[in-house]
């Protein structure tokens, strides 16, 4: 941890998720320092850390969507960072499946949107073709998604921290913002070590990238009007796992339910295979154990498509939260990335709602911060 005494930044970002330390990391590239600013003992510690570790292709989200863009941007440049910095990954590919007949309808709908958006290369399958490549899988027919895949989510954090720390910027764990001052030009942020000891943190750009907490940090901030800031809503979505390799290495993914993309098969990069997240919503944004009693839920849902799964295997695994801003459907719930356009305080931005695909977003999201301050 960075020891600090009362100093003066040109940038701070709160948040080392990684979406936080993606912004930091793009912002090392250019003029000024970085503080980056975690409330946790290390990066990544919430959300960042307990979802699929999917790269998305952007198949889902509304055209000209926030989502949609930075997911179908960030998916090209995370592949393309993991390839030059040596990050864990795998371009497993997607297939959708339709369980049911009355499901083909929506499976057309999802390409459709998909090809809207720019998604490229993607593939109806009829049910022997599914077969020929998984053949534990059951359905009606698939979408082929070719870019979609999977990635160790905790070395990319890692490596972008290291590149924080090797451009000469700083990090500081422990670092709870307690209050943010703007007097017009400057922000004087106070923050309490895990000893309770303040410091004052002077700075002129101001980034909240704190996902679960970003609500929490922007009533902190004197002068930004309540207006300005959404309600919160928080989901809570469970894993269970098989330890061993069943053969798939394809993703496998149901029909999106109303407010989720359903619970979904991610062969690990050992192979082994998880499967989640489901869906709840929750007021604890700090209750990570993971419910046994949806054990049978999970089954249930799994065998629509693997019919021969081996229940007696299935384990629970870990749980994530997401935050959401407004308890919309899945296909309406999109990023906020809000500047001085919106609440008038300038080189302040939130980034409020950053849930899936956030992981495959983040690199694409620091390109457009920084070309917010630019």
């Amino acid at each position: 941890m960075v020891q600090m005494t009362d100093f003066s930044v040109e940038t701070v970002v709160i948040g080392a998720g990684v979406v936080g330390l993606a912004i930091s990391r793009e912002l090392s590239n250019i003029n000024g320092e970085i503080l980056v600013l975690e409330s946790e003992k290390d990066f990544g510690q919430l959300t960042s850390s307990r979802n699929s570790g999917v790269i998305h292709a952007g198949i889902y989200y509304p055209e000209n969507s926030l989502k949609s863009k930075f997911c179908i941007e960030g998916n090209i440049l995370l592949y393309e960072y993991c390839k030059k910095y040596n990050i864990l990954h795998r371009n497993t590919k997607k297939i959708l499946v339709a369980s049911s007949s009355e499901q083909i309808q929506i499976i057309d709908q999802i390409k459709n949107n998909a090809e809207k958006n720019g998604v490229r290369n993607i593939k109806k399958l009829t049910k022997s073709q599914t077969l020929q490549l998984e053949p534990l899988i059951r359905c009606e027919e698939s979408l082929l998604v070719p870019s979609s895949g999977i990635v160790d989510a905790v070395s990319f954090m890692r490596s972008l921290e290291g590149q924080i720390l090797d451009s000469g910027n700083m990090i500081s764990y422990q670092s709870l913002v307690s209050k943010i001052n703007f007097d017009g030009k400057i922000f004087t942020l106070r923050v309490l070590d895990n000893n309770n000891q303040e410091t004052i943190i002077k700075c002129r750009n101001l980034i909240n990238s704190t996902g679960l907490y970003a609500t929490d940090i922007a009533n902190k901030i004197e002068g930004l009007k309540k207006e300005f800031v959404p309600k919160a809503f928080f989901a809570k979505g469970n894993y269970f796992s098989i330890n061993k390799d069943l053969g798939i290495r394809h993703l496998v993914y149901p029909i999106p339910n109303k407010f989720s993309l359903g619970i979904h098969l991610t062969p690990e990069l050992d192979y082994s295979v998880k499967f989640g997240p489901d869906f709840e919503w929750v007021e604890d944004r700090e209750n990570y154990k993971v419910d046994i009693n949806k054990k049978k839920l999970f089954i249930n849902e799994i065998m629509k498509f693997l019919p021969d799964l081996d229940s007696d295997s299935l384990n629970p695994s870990y749980a994530g939260i997401r935050p959401i801003i407004e308890k919309k459907e899945k296909s309406k719930r999109d990023f906020i990335i809000q500047t001085d356009s919106t609440h008038s305080i300038p080189n302040l931005i939130n980034l409020y709602g950053i849930e899936s695909p956030g992981l495959t977003s983040s690199l694409a999201i620091a390109l457009h911060v920084r070309d917010l301050l630019e």
